[in-house]
């Protein structure tokens, strides 16, 4: 893109320069392509272009249609060669009826009074006085308050626009039709990713199927539309004018091919086959990436933080969480995962696929390793109690205390059930029936194997210092 000219917004404008009409630039001026780069947390970037007729001189190219929550400060234009930036505004005034009213003070209106029995219209003029807390009419003959009728309006304040619009003054060198590209940030577009994983517990793998919803709450349309989905964390400073945001309906699409990632800077970019349509108020989905058959390792993982202290109560059954734990890989060594909830299905004994729970990952590069917890493991049952406590004996803030471990496996094969204890301050494992693993300063982890349809039991004795 040629050299972009930047200005701030500028809500009063001093120049000797003489300006010819207002040249408007309706949205049905726009030439291909419309560019979006959509951001995840709500932001975007327009690149907007549309064909202007331009004079020698100075012109007011109204720009038409532009988002209702755009940042004024950050609008860029870019007119070519020859053509010369002087400001720009945003024009917050929109066309409504208390806009209309409140500008057509002072001015001559007409009041439409209808006939209670013959239908018959009259139009009586009056001069509207005021429009504020109520309305004020002058008549020829008397002042009235309140509306006893349809209000006639004979002529358009200049300075209302029925949709948002932006007014760029430029200086020409030369006339003719001249290509001009607006570009600026907005609020009210957005992206968010989820996941659809297909689990094959026989298997032992998972496909995953990245989906991209798209919203569209910025007050704007944008037909035709090249997008571009911006993954990463950025970072952003508080706007100055902060503006208000309102709800999407829901609208659903499918893609018909699927984005390539793409590396910018520390973000990805996922650029969107073809063109898309993202009319105000809307939302659509799109599919974003599908993986192929990863291997999933399925654990059971029960964890609890120890009572170093006496009697901590009657001891309550728990069901460990499943764990599926796999790596982004496949094909060229796999692509990155955007943030975003995935969804774990697997089939049922008649081969419907059943939704079995949900979890959150955040951004996986290619080759990461993914970690997902759908939910608990219904038939196999951990109890721990505490045997025994005893200070007697021992320093100061020194306690020893003994734990059973006791798990109960209904299922119809054997599990390997990973027991994780959390012990605070210094401690010290004094006698236990199987060996532990560390897996951080306070943390511990036995593996206990569990027949089926049976029970297994793990026994510890800890010496812990406060």
């Amino acid at each position: 893109m040629r050299q972009l000219l930047a200005a701030a917004l500028m809500l009063t404008a001093t120049t000797a320069t003489t300006f010819a009409a207002d040249v408007t630039l309706p949205v049905e001026t726009r030439r291909p392509p419309l560019l979006l780069n959509i951001y995840s947390d709500g932001w975007a970037i327009v690149w907007d272009r549309r064909s202007a007729d331009l004079v020698v001189g100075a012109n007011r190219l109204a720009f038409e249609g532009v988002s209702r929550q755009m940042q004024p400060s950050t609008a860029m234009i870019d007119a070519g060669p020859g053509v010369r930036l002087l400001d720009i505004d945003y024009d917050f005034a929109l066309l409504t009826p208390d806009a209309l009213l409140r500008r057509s003070v002072g001015k001559t209106i007409g009041v439409v009074r209808t006939h209670p029995t013959t239908g018959e219209e009259k139009v009586e003029s009056a001069t509207l006085l005021s429009a504020d807390n109520g309305i004020v009419l002058k008549y020829h003959d008397r002042i009235e308050t309140g509306t006893p009728g349809r209000l006639v309006f004979y002529d358009l304040p200049a300075d209302l626009r029925a949709t948002p619009g932006l007014v760029a003054s430029v200086e020409a060198e030369r006339a003719g039709r001249s290509d001009v590209t607006l570009g600026y940030v907005t609020r009210g577009l957005g992206w968010s990713a989820d996941y659809i994983a297909s689990w094959d517990e026989k298997a032992k793998t998972i496909e995953l199927t990245g989906r991209a919803t798209l919203s569209n709450t910025s007050g704007a349309s944008y037909p035709a539309a090249e997008v571009s989905l911006i993954a990463g964390q950025v970072n952003r400073e508080t706007p100055p004018m902060p503006l208000g945001r309102v709800a999407a309906a829901p609208m659903m699409a499918e893609a018909k091919a699927m984005p390539e990632p793409q590396e910018l800077a520390e973000l990805y970019l996922y650029r969107l086959p073809g063109q898309v349509t993202l009319p105000d108020q809307r939302t659509k989905q799109v599919t974003l990436l599908r993986t192929p058959a990863l291997a999933v390792d399925q654990q059971y993982i029960s964890e609890a933080a120890v009572a170093v202290y006496r009697d901590p109560g009657e001891p309550q059954p728990q069901h460990p969480q499943v764990r599926l734990k796999l790596t982004n890989k496949g094909g060229d060594g796999g692509q990155p995962l955007p943030a975003g909830i995935v969804r774990v299905f697997t089939a049922s004994v008649e081969g419907v696929p059943q939704l079995i729970g949900e979890d959150r990952i955040e951004h996986i590069p290619a080759g990461g390793k993914i970690s997902l917890t759908p939910g608990q493991a219904f038939d196999i049952t951990v109890l721990r109690r505490q045997t025994d406590f005893k200070t007697a004996g021992l320093p100061e803030n020194v306690s020893e205390s003994a734990w059973a471990i006791e798990v109960a496996n209904a299922k119809d094969k054997e599990v390997a059930v990973d027991l994780v204890e959390t012990i605070p301050g210094d401690w010290t494992i004094l006698a236990e029936s199987a060996a532990h693993a560390k897996a951080g300063a306070d943390r511990l982890i036995w593996r206990l194997p569990v027949p089926a349809k049976g029970k297994a039991q793990l026994t510890y004795r800890v010496r812990v210092q406060q």
